[in-house]
């Protein structure tokens, strides 16, 4: 909506991305940066700017407590600006800082695993031990589920598959459907 608005009406507007490839965009004013990065945590945690919001009042950010999920890699200074917002500009009264692959372990309940991240086009292994990411021990991928959907295609088609999918797919949920009903 507000990208609309400032085509719509240039002079009322400055569009800051603040994010870009991974980290903060260091392109704009630290001052401007530093306003658009409270502006999107605001409007996603009390709503603003045709964004819903998790339902919090804005006096109700201070004093609360947050979990900073940051994306493995993830430049510690940038991380360190992002922390600072929280705690001083917004107020909150404490913040967890972890990377992904940590959370994802914690999540699980494991101390220790490599972690895949695999988006649509970009993946990444990462591995933790005793809740650490390893240094040296992570990569990022070129390829990512879109071409794994892609090459699964072609293995069906060079096997002659692709045709019969939707059939294979029905006998083995009418298989499942016997199974279960003796």
């Amino acid at each position: 909506a507000a990208e609309a608005a400032a085509r719509a009406d240039p002079s009322g507007w400055a569009l800051c991305y603040p994010f870009r490839r991974g980290g903060l965009c260091r392109r704009s004013s630290p001052g401007v940066l530093r306003a658009a990065v409270v502006t999107l945590l605001e409007s996603a945690l009390c709503g603003g700017g045709g964004v819903a919001g998790v339902g919090l009042a804005p006096s109700q950010l201070h004093g609360c407590c947050a979990v900073l999920a940051l994306p493995d890699g993830f430049a510690r200074c940038d991380g360190s600006a992002l922390l600072q917002l929280l705690l001083v500009e917004m107020g909150m009264r404490a913040c967890l800082v972890a990377e992904e692959a940590t959370l994802a372990c914690l999540a699980l309940g494991l101390s220790s695993a490599c972690v895949v991240r695999l988006g649509a086009s970009r993946g990444a292994v990462v591995c933790v031990d005793e809740l650490i990411p390893m240094p040296g021990c992570s990569t990022r991928l070129q390829y990512g589920g879109d071409d794994a959907d892609a090459l699964l295609a072609a293995l069906l088609r060079r096997h002659g598959l692709h045709d019969r999918l939707a059939e294979l797919a029905a006998e083995a949920e009418a298989e499942a459907g016997g199974a279960g009903g003796g």
